[in-house]
């Protein structure tokens, strides 16, 4: 049985981190799990059984760049793991990957620009580098989805079906919203400087729809804004599954826990350095602005019924078949 593993997980926003915990917390049943994170949401979370090696977001990138290596060069562990960059955010990892030929390393392959696949020579690197690419729901068509050692699982979710809430208690006691109304949730899990923008949508949304609960679910409180709108809660998965819409990015999480629950997601497809949210966001209700957002919102809500608050979702969890590929 493997002792340790350690899971390399940079990048901004929750969605890095989020993947990592959603493989970590299982695996940690039986083993040791360490996870590297810069998220600035690390500090706000449930650790989930895993010890996360937090570098903060505000080091730079030479500073980052210099701690990865040192955790990854001094730290005991039987398995590497490595999120979506193969030689890390900040190209880190592409002289000390050769170095560590014992110990098995695993990249999960998210949907990644194929102009930096191209640029960086990725799938020469990623052979010659990795013993195994799992491919964490997101198709057939990834960059390097052709390579001898891919695996494919389901989309990883930080919680199974079996282990969300039921939807009248997250609605009472964390949404603090009447069983009968229905709720329109604003999942602000990008960037935090997408945190204005997430505001500004959720007090259009409120105006719009006074007969529907709206609310922002967001690390942080906005500035100037009521209170009574905001919702910290983590996982955000819990608070999703209890809405009748979820208004959102293109982000890995936010598209496949909403398609998991079965909860319709209006999707921003947002710019990003290395992935496609825009590829992403087609698989739901993409729109452009905040016009087009309240008119599919409308569409949505003028055809579903509200949302039968004891039906329990049904879903695969990639995460626990990911864990025995390991």
């Amino acid at each position: 049985m493997t002792n340790t593993w350690l899971i390399y997980a940079l990048g901004g926003g929750w969605g890095h981190l989020n993947r990592a915990l959603s493989l970590g917390r299982i695996a940690a049943k039986e083993r040791k799990v360490r996870i590297i994170t810069n998220s600035p949401y690390a500090l706000q979370i449930n650790n989930e059984g895993c010890t996360v090696h937090w570098i903060p977001d505000k080091a730079g990138v030479s500073a980052t760049c210099q701690q990865v290596r040192e955790i990854i060069l001094k730290t005991r562990y039987d398995r590497l793991i490595v999120d979506t960059f193969p030689r890390g955010l900040g190209g880190e990892l592409a002289d000390i990957l050769p170095q560590l030929q014992p110990i098995p390393r695993i990249l999960i392959h998210r949907d990644i620009n194929p102009d930096y696949v191209t640029a960086k020579n990725l799938r020469y690197f990623v052979a010659e580098n990795y013993d195994t690419v799992i491919v964490p729901g997101e198709g057939e068509d990834l960059p390097l989805a052709n390579l001898p050692n891919v695996k494919h699982t389901a989309p990883w979710l930080i919680r199974n079906a079996e282990e969300l809430p039921d939807r009248i208690s997250v609605r009472s006691h964390i949404l603090k919203v009447d069983p009968d109304i229905k709720i329109i949730l604003v999942c602000a899990a990008g960037k935090a400087s997408e945190l204005s923008l997430f505001t500004q949508l959720t007090l259009h949304l409120q105006q719009n729809f006074p007969e529907c609960a709206v609310r922002i679910l967001a690390a942080n409180c906005p500035a100037d804004f009521p209170e009574a709108l905001w919702v910290s809660h983590h996982p955000g998965m819990e608070c999703l599954a209890a809405a009748d819409v979820v208004v959102g990015g293109g982000g890995y999480n936010t598209v496949y826990e909403c398609a998991a629950i079965g909860v319709p997601l209006v999707a921003f497809a947002f710019e990003r350095l290395y992935d496609r949210q825009a590829k992403r966001a087609s698989k739901a209700y993409r729109v452009e602005n905040t016009e087009e957002a309240i008119t599919t919102i409308r569409e949505l809500l003028g055809r579903i019924e509200a949302r039968n608050k004891l039906s329990v979702p049904s879903y695969i969890n990639g995460a626990t078949k990911a864990v025995h590929l390991i």
